[in-house]
């Protein structure tokens, strides 16, 4: 019967536990009376000792109590291990969200109203939280301005693999760039100079105010940016056509149309050419 009891009480760790707390305080207190033996006032070393005393009292009760619970405690660790790794899986598009939210917030790199690219996405920001950023969606096609009347909601994941873009510098005006394919027997500096001309001249009414925003963006930027006249390229592609590339700074809205009429000039005067009246 003796003998049960002992094993018992051997194997209840809660009863091992109060033991414990029980003794070591015990024992505490009965060294501080015994450093303080009824004296009114302490010396420095008294009070070093008394404070060594109840220090290595927790220390010793933390350290029973640990060696009592250490197999239940080592389960415990091992679940809280096996639940947390679980819960990561679980949850780590949703830690990539807040991560990129976080990326976003402290790099500044774009807000409501900003036109932004984001590897094959393109478009204005309409709302972002922690979890998404959504778009009105840009045209994908080149050179396209015009907005498709799709919106796109994009994970914030997506900012910590694909760089972000800020194309909003380039919402009002855009360096646009097109390319015109024409014959190579065609006089190349003729139409350069053609369209050098009528481009100055559809640009007169914004070329000042396209002269100031290109100034506003170098200095925003810190950048010595190409300024706002036209350039004319030439070049040959494979099939030897001559290949016209045209790069203008103008207003966003006016891109296409400016295009549009460039392109259909040079090819009525490579038309002429081939067929003269």
């Amino acid at each position: 019967m003796m003998h049960e009891l002992a094993t018992h009480y051997l194997d209840n760790q809660f009863i091992q536990s109060c033991t414990l707390v029980a003794g070591m305080l015990s024992l505490r207190i009965a060294v501080i009376f015994l450093i303080k033996r009824n004296k009114a006032i302490l010396s420095e070393a008294n009070r070093h000792w008394i404070t060594s005393v109840k220090n290595f009292s927790w220390f010793m009760i933390i350290f029973g109590l640990l060696i009592i619970w250490w197999s239940e405690l080592s389960e415990f660790a091992i679940s809280i291990a096996a639940v947390t790794l679980a819960l990561v899986i679980a949850i780590k598009e949703l830690i990539l969200c807040f991560s990129g939210a976080m990326l976003r917030a402290g790099t500044g790199a774009f807000a409501i109203g900003d036109w932004i690219e984001v590897g094959t996405h393109q478009g204005e920001v309409i709302d972002y939280n922690m979890l998404s950023t959504t778009l009105q969606e840009l045209d994908a096609a080149p050179n396209s301005y015009s907005f498709t009347g799709r919106t796109i909601v994009i994970p914030n994941s997506l900012f910590l693999s694909e760089s972000i873009k800020n194309l909003n510098f380039f919402k009002r005006y855009v360096f646009h760039r097109f390319n015109i394919t024409v014959e190579p027997h065609l006089n190349l500096a003729d139409i350069s100079q053609w369209i050098v001309s009528e481009i100055e001249m559809l640009s007169t009414d914004f070329i000042d105010i396209a002269r100031r925003y290109n100034a506003f963006i170098e200095n925003r930027t810190g950048f010595d940016i190409a300024g706002p006249e036209p350039r004319i390229v030439a070049s040959t592609n494979e099939y030897a056509k001559c290949i016209i590339s045209v790069i203008i700074f103008c207003p966003t809205e006016k891109a296409a149309e400016l295009e549009y009429h460039i392109t259909q000039g040079v090819l009525e005067r490579a038309y002429q050419t081939v067929h003269p009246a």
